[in-house]
């Protein structure tokens, strides 16, 4: 194994294919009404889109198993395909990372991205190819929010992946924490979300620090630890943000989320990083974040590294695109965190 990064994917522009799949939640025939707006908001950039969604998989587990890695396989080696957008998350990409053919995937990098769930691919295409991933949005959560894409979370995914998103991240002016309703209501439901104005990040502790930055969802981590998919984090910047609660309407409860970083400590991760960036908790008032920042700097006592929290990351809308083994620079005094390089050519 080498942790050394692939030459970086090709930028995606306007005429190039991106490929939807589904190697974790298959909501494809689900949501069908999302998959077309998500399909039709590219294609009016001028992109093309093709879908890899085998309609009848195998009722065998293992077979199943292994047809949903070759959806990921024909996507990286199609000659057309410039980026590999998953459709969304779910629970069961651990399934997939022990099969996937990894020498395949490094002869054929490619811009992947997805967040929650696919966290899990993220550290094996670092660890088993070297690729770097983006921790970003994806097709029906993201693209296919009615009545388009949120313009902040469209703007910087096209902005990184473009190869023009070096400097200071950008912030948020509004934002929701409300779940989109046709998960709720059904797929044929237009209803809008309300925005409300974006709280500022915090900076819980100051700081200055630079590293490639690592990391995901935090639940998703704990199942990544202790296999040969967790590489050593020493001196990244870590990325955390957090999943929804098991209903996926209420958040995570703190002290659970304390719980995982607790495990975080006794694997050194303390000890090892340079800084650290937490996104917006899902469905977390204002009164909530102050307890989640708190609890933060408690399970972080007796360290230095800078901590920057309530960014536009994870579970939340809008969302940012973040180049995972990426380049990055805390710096508080400036009020800053900036991408330092491109993520593509």
């Amino acid at each position: 194994m080498s942790n050394e990064i692939v030459p970086s994917a090709l930028s995606l522009n306007r005429g190039d294919t991106i490929a939807f799949v589904s190697p974790s939640g298959r909501l494809n025939d689900i949501f069908p009404t999302a998959i077309t707006r998500a399909k039709s908001y590219f294609e009016g950039l001028g992109f093309k889109v093709k879908t890899f969604d085998t309609k009848l998989l195998s009722t065998d587990f293992r077979r199943a198993t292994l047809q949903r890695c070759e959806e990921l396989h024909v996507a990286f080696a199609d000659p057309d395909v410039k980026c590999v957008l998953c459709t969304s998350g779910g629970t069961t990409c651990n399934e997939l990372v022990r099969f996937l053919d990894y020498d395949l995937i490094k002869k054929h990098p490619k811009i992947f991205c997805g967040f929650s769930d696919i966290t899990l691919l993220h550290y094996a295409l670092y660890t088993q190819c070297g690729l770097r991933t983006f921790y970003g949005p994806t097709a029906v959560d993201y693209f296919g929010e009615p009545p388009s894409p949120d313009p902040f979370t469209a703007g910087h995914f096209l902005k990184v992946l473009t190869g023009e998103g070096v400097g200071a991240v950008p912030r948020s002016l509004k934002w929701t924490q409300e779940p989109l309703d046709f998960f709720l209501s059904g797929d044929s439901s237009t209803k809008e979300r309300t925005m409300q104005t974006t709280p500022p990040w915090r900076w819980l502790r100051g700081g200055e620090a630079s590293g490639p930055i690592i990391g995901g969802c935090l639940s998703v981590m704990m199942r990544v630890k202790g296999t040969k998919f967790w590489p050593s984090h020493k001196g990244k910047i870590l990325l955390l943000e957090n999943s929804m609660g098991e209903d996926n309407i209420t958040p995570i409860p703190i002290y659970r989320t304390a719980s995982f970083m607790a495990d975080l400590g006794n694997v050194g991760m303390w000890d090892d990083i340079a800084g650290l960036v937490i996104g917006r908790p899902f469905g977390h008032d204002d009164r909530m974040r102050e307890e989640f920042g708190k609890m933060v700097l408690e399970q972080c006592n007796g360290t230095s590294f800078p901590i920057l929290f309530d960014i536009d990351a994870g579970h939340t809308s809008p969302m940012l695109t973040i180049p995972l083994n990426g380049m990055v620079k805390l710096d508080s005094e400036a009020d800053e965190f900036s991408i330092l390089e491109k993520a593509v050519e």
